[in-house]
């Protein structure tokens, strides 16, 4: 079960990666952001190859021991080497150490010549200083680049104004600390090698969960660009919902309002956040023209108008449309909805007014469940 949760969470990682750093490519203000996205698809990689079911399964096939061990461990540098970038470190200089060090990692791994016996690797007296020398330098790595890495970030949080930015640095310094602690897990192995000669093949729990936290905060931190963008999809989710009692009343008793037919399913693509942006203000614009056919049969309330008010009003017009009784002619200039103006004097553009409208629809619809009349309507 644990390796299972390894590859679904690393794989997971993976398409979140890819598909993160698709979409900020060729973005020049977005490089930092490319090169978290790039780590976290390495790292994605590396515990899918680590997973002991799925490492046994590469040594099955290849029949070299230790090779899922050594790919683990260089997608791992290539995933700190990426976030090294982040120090404002040179990108060619950064390129030639980590070749250099994957490089190293290779020759030594080849010297300490591994075997493979009764669920472990280890390796021969004479060979024990090159397998502690690679592991040494699995562990120095990551921390050189992770702990320069936790002071410029340190440095920016602490810069940063109150707002988004400042959350996301910190939660990002927060996983780049608990990456610390995670490479300073491997201080184990060097003891393990030098006085035992024995290795574990993939990661053991504690260094799966202190990887999966890790990656987890690294994430957090560096998508606060997406956090606004999510934010305003879920205000119009939520938004459309709060819509749908005044409007299916509306519908309801004026079906051609209605710009399109509602569907009965949800598609995929529906849930975009395009298309829920554009499903929210094709309602509000379908509210609103509800509202103007139901006018002749509403009553004039004085300024200022509260939404329950509104909710009653509207409640009561519709009665009066079901019981089709005598429209009057509707007032000239009539708006369903009185303007909203910003300090300067300006009206506010359809999020208010969306917010607006659902918060009268909120009110019809709690008018409505103390009605016998409407007590079938949605909310």
């Amino acid at each position: 079960m644990t390796d299972l949760l390894q590859c679904l969470v690393g794989l997971a990682l993976c398409v979140f990666g890819v598909y993160r750093w698709s979409t900020l490519r060729g973005e020049h203000a977005a490089a930092a952001q490319r090169y978290v996205h790039r780590s976290v698809f390495c790292l994605g990689i590396a515990l899918i190859v680590l997973a002991p079911a799925a490492a046994r399964a590469v040594e099955h096939t290849i029949a070299l021991p230790g090779l899922p061990m050594l790919m683990g461990d260089q997608l791992r540098m290539l995933a700190v080497s990426c976030l090294g970038l982040l120090a404002a470190r040179s990108v060619r200089r950064q390129v030639i150490t980590t070749a250099s060090t994957l490089v190293v990692m290779v020759v030594l791994f080849s010297a300490a010549d591994l075997q493979h016996t009764s669920g472990e690797l280890f390796v021969d007296i004479g060979r024990r200083p090159f397998l502690a020398a690679y592991d040494t330098v699995i562990t120095l790595f990551p921390a050189w680049h992770l702990v320069a890495l936790v002071r410029v970030t340190l440095r920016r949080a602490r810069q940063a104004g109150p707002g988004v930015q400042r959350i996301g640095l910190r939660l990002f310094c927060g996983g780049v600390a608990l990456g610390v602690v995670w490479t300073a897990w491997g201080l184990d192995d060097i003891r393990l090698a030098l006085f035992t000669g024995r290795q574990t093949d993939g990661e053991d729990t504690v260094s799966t969960v202190l990887g999966l936290v890790c990656a987890t905060l690294v994430i957090a931190g560096g998508s606060t660009s997406a956090w606004t963008p999510l934010r305003h999809w879920w205000w119009s989710h939520r938004t459309y919902r709060a819509l749908t009692p005044l409007w299916s009343a509306l519908h309801r008793e004026f079906p051609e309002i209605a710009l399109q037919p509602p569907r009965r399913s949800i598609r995929i693509r529906q849930l975009t956040s395009r298309a829920v942006r554009f499903a929210l203000y094709r309602r509000v614009i379908e509210i609103h023209d509800g509202l103007l056919l139901l006018r002749p049969r509403m009553e004039t309330l004085p300024e200022p108008v509260t939404a329950a008010e509104s909710a009653a009003a509207i409640a009561t017009a519709l009665d009066k449309a079901t019981a089709d009784s005598p429209a009057r002619a509707p007032e000239s200039g009539y708006r369903p909805l009185p303007p909203e103006a910003d300090a300067e004097g300006r009206e506010v553009g359809t999020d208010a007014e969306a917010s607006q409208l659902a918060a009268i629809s909120r009110s019809f619809a709690s008018q409505a469940l103390l009605a016998p009349r409407r007590a079938d309507l949605p909310v």
